[in-house]
């Protein structure tokens, strides 16, 4: 059986081989070429071409002949390497074969990869790695020495400069001052103005990009000269304002945030949030909508004002308020991808979730106790790698909750872990916490750094991994600096104070890796201070008004962003040198 299917197969190849012969035979006789072919028990067939064609192509160089002898005898003696011997009682022709040469052996081929050894590739490894850690090191010793170049990245008054408007409609305009700034993808940010305006700007292009005018509420814009604000109310009362501006009001926007290159999210006096989506390619900055569960229920009703908003890398948007509570806003999956037509907020599309205590959820809805409104929240920070949330309280608490995810996908992970009071047993005596945020050194040592509105700057060790919920409700007793509501989260006898106070109230902190934190304050002193391994103040950078109001620093730790220069946003970049001028100053 096996034998007739091997003869069936051996004679269907033949067949095939015949057909093949033909046609090549029919090809290179319609182009000049004669194939002759030996009728003898053993054919051999050879095909050259002529010297005169002789050419190079990725196989070696092949030559036809014309004509050639059929003597076997010399042929099967003479063989060259372009020639195909076979045995076959058939009459069928032999072609040469080429797969050696479009398919070479491995042995004949050579790899495109290099045959680097283990070694060698973690040789390189290592030098790339010390390149990074070098250039890491040379940026600290710049942050560590005050070594940056500094200028004006843009104003929001750009216009006003723009030698293409005509004088007459310049008269009209009116000079707007920066209140309020944030970082966003690097080099876009977005600031807010004492008139209530919303902007989105390039540093590195000195550009400002687009505006919304007049979308919040300021004492200047409640009349006739602005129509988009003119229904806008002021819900920020005396006490409040003078724990967020203290002596130095400038008016406008409360805080604002960036989110990526285009989506702005700015919070005003009239409460509540509202969204920007800047279009590309325009001076346009669209209203997206506002938080449908802040917004003021009734006329004439207190508003829930925020205070402070900041978004994570996720989009997801933080908010604290009058009212105490901490938020998170989570949006659609596709949100911020979506043409602004199809942008639409509503309670079926958005999640607001309010970060309770854990003990307010471990009651049930029927034994909750009335419990003293909680503080307002004044400041925020989001640490991502530690899924936790800071909030500085006008009483002077600081409070940290857990923002991390359930696997549930419920809210069961969000709770207060604990929460500290350094200002209680202060020389100062009782002050409100203005301003806070994470910092931490090379080794992933974690701290908290709180900023008074006496000036004084406080810092406390806590531990990194996520503890137990603590007990503690957000109205909880004050507590001494040296004292905690929660053990687990925070180190003990790890309390310091930050030395120089500042003057003023601490109104904003940021923090860089390697254990650096900034502060800023109404004496107009940018300060840097080293919290690893020791604390050491490195050096301040005077020259801002007392109507600052935000520091940044932005993803990659090589610029600090600040406002606080009138209509300007000043860009400290410590990646490039400093600028010398004729006389040779910095």
């Amino acid at each position: 059986m096996r034998h007739t299917r091997w003869h069936d197969v051996l004679q269907s190849m033949l067949a095939s081989a015949v057909v093949v012969a033909s046609l090549s035979h029919q090809l290179m006789m319609s182009h000049g070429y004669t194939v002759v072919v030996s009728q003898r028990k053993r054919i051999t067939t050879r095909i050259r071409r002529p010297p005169s064609l002789a050419f190079t192509t990725r196989r070696k160089t092949t030559t036809l002949h014309k004509s050639f002898d059929d003597n076997t005898e010399s042929s099967s003696s003479s063989k060259s390497d372009n020639e195909l011997e076979t045995n076959d009682t058939s009459p069928a022709a032999n072609f040469y074969n080429d797969f050696d040469d479009f398919f070479p052996s491995s042995k004949q081929r050579e790899s495109p990869i290099s045959q680097a050894t283990d070694e060698q590739i973690k040789s390189q490894l290592q030098k790339r790695q010390e390149v990074i850690q070098q250039a890491s090191q040379d940026l600290l010793q710049k942050w560590s020495n005050g070594q940056c170049k500094s200028y004006g990245a843009f104003t929001i008054n750009e216009f006003l400069y723009d030698p293409t408007i005509p004088s007459k409609e310049k008269k009209d305009m009116e000079f707007d001052w920066v209140r309020r700034m944030d970082i966003g993808s690097y080099p876009r940010v977005c600031c807010g103005s004492a008139y209530g305006s919303v902007f989105v700007a390039d540093v590195e292009a000195n550009k400002l990009l687009g505006m919304a005018k007049g979308v919040h509420y300021c004492s200047q814009n409640a009349d006739s000269r602005s129509s988009d604000a003119t229904h806008l109310v002021d819900g920020l009362d005396e006490r409040l304002k003078g724990l967020l501006y203290g002596e130095f009001d400038g008016g406008g926007v409360l805080d604002i945030a960036m989110h990526g290159t285009n989506f702005v999210a700015s919070a005003g006096r009239e409460g509540g949030v509202k969204l920007f989506k800047y279009i590309e390619g325009t001076n346009v900055l669209e209203y997206v909508g506002s938080v449908p569960t802040l917004v003021r229920p009734l006329p004439g009703t207190t508003p829930t004002i925020v205070t402070s908003v900041e978004f994570n890398s996720l989009g997801k948007l933080f908010v604290g308020g009058s009212d105490g509570y901490l938020r998170m806003i989570t949006f659609p999956v596709d949100f911020f991808g979506m043409d602004y037509e199809e942008m639409k907020l509503g309670v079926e599309n958005i999640t607001v979730a309010v970060i309770p205590s854990s003990k307010q959820k471990q009651q049930k809805e029927e034994e909750k106790v009335q419990q003293q409104p909680p503080s307002p929240i004044l400041s925020l920070d989001v640490c991502e790698e530690l899924e936790m949330v800071a909030t500085a309280h006008a009483n002077g608490n600081v409070c940290i909750y857990s923002v991390r995810d359930d696997d549930s996908g419920d809210d069961d992970g969000y709770a207060l872990l604990g929460m500290w009071n350094p200002f209680t047993a202060s020389k100062g005596g009782k002050s409100h916490a203005r301003s806070v945020a994470f910092v931490s050194n090379e080794s992933k040592q974690w701290s908290i750094v709180v900023g008074g509105g006496n000036g004084e700057l406080w810092l406390q060790d806590i531990h990194s991994s996520l503890v137990e919920p603590s007990t503690a409700t957000l109205d909880g007793n004050e507590q001494p600096a040296t004292e905690t509501s929660n053990m687990q989260l925070f180190m003990e006898n790890s309390v310091q104070a930050i030395k120089p106070n500042h003057n003023g109230p601490v109104i904003g902190l940021a923090s860089r890796p390697d254990g650096l934190i900034v502060s800023i304050a109404h004496d107009g002193i940018l300060r840097v201070t080293q919290t690893f391994p020791t604390l050491k103040a490195l050096f301040g950078l005077a020259g801002y008004k007392v109507w600052v109001g935000s520091v940044c620093i932005d993803s990659e730790g090589k610029r600090l962003i600040s406002d606080g220069r009138d209509d300007v946003v000043v860009v400290h970049d410590f990646s490039k040198e400093p600028e010398v001028n004729d006389e040779g100053d910095l």
